[in-house]
């Protein structure tokens, strides 16, 4: 695999900036309500999938604390 580098010029007004981000976090909202969901079950089978290292030891963390 390798590194692409994605260069954006700009040449906005701090006004134009501001309108780019609202439609930005308007677009995460967006798709977050409708995909987020999936986008945790995806997150969640990749987690399940990973490849463990045999070396290690994964401690169960149940025990009472004391506080």
């Amino acid at each position: 695999m390798t590194m692409n580098t994605t260069h954006l010029t700009t040449y906005w007004t701090t006004g134009e900036a501001a309108i780019a981000l609202d439609f930005l976090d308007t677009l995460r909202d967006a798709l977050w309500e409708t995909y987020g969901e999936h986008i945790n079950g995806m997150h969640y089978d990749a987690y399940l999938n990973a490849i463990r290292d045999p070396n290690q030891y994964e401690f169960e963390f149940n025990d009472d604390i004391p506080f």
